[in-house]
């Protein structure tokens, strides 16, 4: 019987990538709008339990597959054993095109400056990291771990050392009255580096997580459709690097998809955005967007 039983989970961007378990939990687990990993003990994949899992796959996938390794952050294990699981798939897929997995911040500062050069040399070239906002009271209020200077020089040094990056960014974070705020301040952060992608979901609140704890006591009050819409809109207003923008996860109050710095999209996108906050009530958007049905993966 496998002893992981934490569903594996993918971002959608790694559709056609060979999937194969790395971790289950997370290392942290105290952000508290997150349900993803609660109740799951952290465990990582023997070399051996990998070597199966690859060599079982390997008749359905060209040698250059890319690969992705599921679990919240197995970038968190040291360089020895990340630099161990790379050997361990070279074995069935010698020419695998990349390697990427999930990481927090904490896991990049964890590694020095060689580790990470040797790590993308080595194939470990992409890292999705939840990095959720740019303002300093919204990361505390969900007790990411990190700062914003944080982000910044870690992904610096993920910038230095070759390895390209996807972040996450959730709308609303930071409840009622903090939306536009937070849209500018996440914007002037990355405006600081070289995401190739900014992925954004509209924050909901499941439950069983501390979030949802502190909605019932009165302690967050979740911010609307219309201000999770107007904190979009001053980020993408904001923003000003080359970068892509991927906003067409189910829980966006709006979706859009482009190119950063392909203005005449990025104008659309805005005028989108105005024409929908002019139009529609406030109710109407709630209607629209359907959070209070939406439910976890």
């Amino acid at each position: 019987m496998d002893r992981f039983t934490e569903p594996q989970m993918r971002p959608p961007q790694e559709a056609h990538s060979l999937l194969l378990r790395a971790t289950q939990g997370c290392t942290y687990n105290k952000c508290r709008f997150c349900y993803v990993s609660r109740g799951y003990p952290f465990l990582a994949v023997t070399n051996e339990e990998l070597a199966r899992k690859a060599e079982r796959a390997r008749p359905f996938f060209p040698s250059t597959t890319p690969i992705y390794l599921t679990g919240s952050n197995p970038f968190a294990l040291p360089f020895s054993r990340l630099a161990s699981w790379i050997a361990v798939l070279r074995t069935s897929f010698p020419r695998f095109a990349r390697l990427s997995m999930q990481a927090r911040i904490g896991d990049i500062a964890a590694k020095s400056d060689e580790e990470l050069a040797r790590l993308a040399g080595l194939g470990l070239t992409h890292l999705y990291i939840g990095t959720e906002n740019g303002n300093d009271a919204v990361l505390a209020l969900m007790d990411k771990g990190h700062t914003a200077e944080d982000i910044v020089r870690e992904l610096g040094r993920l910038d230095k050392a070759g390895i390209t990056y996807t972040n996450f960014y959730i709308l609303g974070m930071g409840g009622k009255g903090r939306g536009v705020e937070s849209g500018l301040a996440t914007a002037r952060m990355f405006n600081r580096v070289h995401p190739a992608r900014i992925t954004t979901t509209g924050l909901t609140i499941f439950s069983n997580t501390p979030l949802s704890d502190m909605a019932l006591k009165g302690a967050f009050v979740e911010a609307g459709e219309r201000e999770k819409i107007e904190e979009l809109r001053a980020f993408l207003g904001e923003l000003c690097i080359d970068t892509f923008y991927d906003g067409i996860h189910y829980l966006n109050p709006l979706n859009f998809r482009f190119r950063v710095g392909d203005e005449g999209a990025r104008a659309e996108a805005l005028r989108e955005m105005d024409d929908v906050l002019a139009s529609m009530s406030d109710e109407e958007l709630e209607l629209m967007v359907g959070r209070k049905h939406m439910h976890s993966l």
